[in-house]
């Protein structure tokens, strides 16, 4: 089974930020619970009756002055229903974990994630997951909606849980890992720069090579990892955790897996033109064809770092809403920390605090083009969540990735827009052929990546023993050429909670808005008052439509690929030879 990576781990502890599990509660703390917050109490909470002094101490009803019988004790009412309990402590666990993060990521400060769950451990008891299910099957429309993705939500978080000790074990192990190169040690996460970095082909493949000898020995502790978050999905119920993570992603595994097959075929011919035309003009002629390993290298010549400077960034951000009629500052609660500070992380980050009210993105001002796209994805995704208006907690909270995803992936695909490129960085024909070109070329080799990873983990669990083999099958396929297991076990990494799909749907609905949008405006989506009018009442409703629908919204049948791969030749043909 191949090894995982240690962002796929880190997936996992970030489904339940609880990679630190919390101390059960001391001696006592069951019985200070009131009873109608504990799921499953039948009884609900017995009023006291007062004392003539207003004490809290029950005492004996008295006889009537009159001789008259004394009356019967009253019945105990109905149990509170827990539900808002419940809901109020998941908003308020995502609001503390988000807090947590965020101070770390910003300051470097190590932070106990685990701690958000002290006083919530309740959430994860069977009996709380099981009055979700049942409450689920009984209610309809929204309502029915809104539990799945509790239910969902909440399952993710024991699984991680349970799997916390492989999943750190194996994220260690593989911060720990190196490979040699020229007589020093380096560690496997520098292995794209490495490659980016290397102007020789058969270099390149040494460099694989040495990588794939060094993570087959973290394969072992991926394979505890995956058996941990399997046993605790049939403890659930569960016929394995492919059942089960399809279940959280709302559709079935076979579906996704459909999915995976129809966004290759559609992109096919597209991604093979594209990368093949770019390869010959970048770097020449590769015996043996195009390459994972090469793809590092071709995307840093092909981007012109000139484009995007550092110090135009957050004004390129402010631009991409001005013409939609949003203006950044006077979004209400959204916050961007771009300051330079000792243990701040570079990569861009958006942390939802509170939806809507606090919404923050961290940036690190760099330039170059994978910055500003990262910054854009992030500013999409925080500006729509900004916008939500959903009184339901579960529509502006737990749903799918897909959905903020997908507006952060609509204003980072700007970078790889001909008249955006024009407008903000002005480059040369030749330049802006290029660079369209190049941006591209990432977008399509991420979302092929995806779908072979979806597809690959899918058909892994039906046939276990062949899992190299099937690995290296789709990643032939997502490259256009062959591949072997070793290069497939770097590339496709486990995806036990099917994370790709969520990468999929994104992708595919956020060129069906761009589409959608660009019609609407006849011309850029981005200059029109009336679409910014559109998205911002789209944006209101929070999650609560699913992919398919927010498709159909726009005039689609559904999720359709074929809008990516139109998208894209379309964009690439404006750009110029």
């Amino acid at each position: 089974m191949p090894a995982v990576t240690a962002r796929a781990a880190l997936c996992a502890l970030c489904l339940a930020a609880c990679a630190h599990p919390a101390p059960p509660p001391g001696p006592g703390a069951a019985e200070a619970t009131p009873a109608a917050s504990r799921p499953g109490d039948p009884t609900g909470p017995v009023a006291d009756v007062a004392t003539s002094e207003g004490a809290s101490s029950p005492v004996a009803p008295s006889a009537d002055p009159a001789g008259a019988s004394p009356p019967p004790p009253s019945t105990p009412g109905p149990a509170a229903d827990p539900l808002p309990a419940i809901r109020a402590d998941v908003e308020g666990l995502l609001a503390d974990q988000a807090e947590a993060l965020w101070r770390s990521w910003t300051t470097g400060a190590p932070a106990d994630r685990g701690e958000a769950w002290h006083g919530r451990e309740r959430l994860l008891q069977p009996e709380t997951l099981a009055l979700l299910a049942a409450r689920r099957e009984q209610a309809q429309g929204d309502e029915r909606r809104a539990l799945a993705a509790l239910w969902g939500f909440l399952c993710g978080e024991r699984l991680a849980r349970a799997a916390a000790a492989p999943a750190e074990a194996l994220a260690a192990a593989e911060a720990e890992a190196s490979l040699e190169r020229q007589g020093r040690r380096l560690p496997l996460s520098e292995l794209a720069s490495l490659l980016a970095a290397e102007p020789d082909a058969a270099r390149r493949a040494a460099l694989e090579r040495a990588h794939a000898a060094a993570a087959a020995r973290l394969a072992p502790l991926g394979e505890a990892w995956i058996r941990a978050l399997d046993a605790e999905a049939r403890r659930l119920g569960a016929a394995d955790l492919l059942a089960l993570a399809a279940r959280i992603r709302g559709e079935s595994a076979e579906a996704l897996f459909a999915l995976a097959e129809a966004t290759l075929a559609a992109t096919d011919a597209t991604w093979r033109g594209l990368s093949a035309d770019l390869a010959r003009r970048e770097l020449g002629p590769l015996p043996g064809g195009l390459q994972e390993r090469d793809l590092p290298r071709l995307e840093r010549l092909a981007h012109e770092g000139r484009a995007f400077p550092a110090a135009r960034l957050r004004e390129d951000g402010a631009a991409a809403f001005r013409g939609l009629g949003i203006e950044l500052p006077a979004v209400a609660g959204l916050e961007i920390d771009d300051a330079s500070r000792p243990g701040k992380q570079p990569r861009p980050l958006m942390l939802p605090v509170k939806v809507p009210g606090a919404i923050r993105i961290s940036i690190r001002p760099a330039g170059g083009a994978a910055e500003a796209r990262a910054f854009l994805r992030e500013l999409g995704a925080g500006v729509a969540l900004a916008h939500v208006r959903s009184p339901v907690l579960e529509f502006r909270r737990l749903g799918p990735a897909s959905w903020s995803g997908a507006w952060g992936r609509l204003f980072a695909g700007l970078t790889a827009h001909p008249d955006w490129l024009v407008e903000r960085a002005g480059p040369s024909n030749h330049g802006l052929s290029r660079e369209v070109r190049a941006a591209w070329l990432g977008r399509l080799h991420e979302v092929r990546l995806a779908a072979a990873r979806l597809g690959a983990e899918v058909e892994t669990w039906r046939s276990p023993g062949r899992a190299a083999e099937i690995r290296a099958a789709w990643l032939g396929r997502a490259l256009g050429n062959g591949a072997d297991p070793a290069q497939a076990l770097r590339v496709l990494p486990r995806d036990p909670m099917l994370h790709s799909a969520e990468v999929l749907r994104a992708e595919i609905l956020a060129a069906q808005a761009e589409t959608f949008l660009a019609h609407r405006a006849s011309g850029p989506f981005w200059r029109s008052r009336l679409n910014g009018e559109w998205l911002r009442r789209a944006w209101a409703e929070g999650a609560r439509p699913t992919a398919a629908e927010m498709a159909q919204a726009m005039g689609f049948p559904g999720l359709d690929p074929s809008a990516l791969a139109i998208l894209a030749h379309a964009r690439v043909e404006a750009a110029g030879p």
